[in-house]
């Protein structure tokens, strides 16, 4: 006790010190303890937020996407989505035309495969394979109803080629596309 009755100024900092010092160390175990645990959290959690993260972006770009391109529900507005699709970037197909047919396929839920028969519409007009195929790539890009069923690609009568000949690539097609759809009441 003597080393307390003899304070002095410098001897008052050595004991602060040495309590600031305690307390520094303390401190810093806590930190280190918090940062090993975090660590080990960022190792083992990360991963799989990053996963999920991931799934639920898929998710949502595929129902923007299917609500984007499902702004459709009369036979109407079909028809235009079918027609704003021939104008795609690659596709420009020009004039075509369309034979819309309905069978019901379950009464009971009320719903119904509409069948969509797609022509270019005069049979002069003749399509590279490419143009054809990114026209329905963009049907069913768009759409989660939307499917083409059939394809059939035509020579045009003028563009007959004999067995051995390769012919141009100029076709005319026929696409059946279905859209499946339940009824609203």
């Amino acid at each position: 006790m003597s080393f307390f009755r003899n304070m002095t100024l410098e001897r008052a900092f050595i004991v602060l010190s040495l309590i600031g010092s305690l307390a520094l160390a303390v401190t810093g175990f806590r930190t280190k303890v918090e940062l090993n645990e975090l660590a080990m959290h960022l190792d083992e959690e990360v991963p799989k937020v990053a996963n999920e993260l991931q799934e639920l972006s898929r998710e949502y770009s595929s129902l923007h996407k299917a609500k984007m391109g499902e702004g459709f529900l009369g036979q109407k507005n079909v028809e235009s989505y079918i027609r704003r699709c021939k104008d795609a970037r690659g596709a420009e197909i020009g004039q075509i035309s369309i034979t819309h047919s309905a069978r019901e396929l379950d009464r009971k839920n009320a719903i119904f495969d509409h069948v969509y028969l797609i022509k270019t519409q005069n049979s002069e007009t003749t399509l590279g394979r490419r143009n054809i195929v990114t026209f329905l790539r963009e049907l069913e890009l768009k759409s989660q109803q939307m499917r083409v069923t059939s394809l059939q690609f035509r020579l045009p009568a003028r563009g007959r080629a004999k067995a051995h000949e390769i012919p141009a690539d100029a076709w005319l097609f026929d696409a059946t596309c279905t859209s499946r759809q339940k009824k609203e009441a």
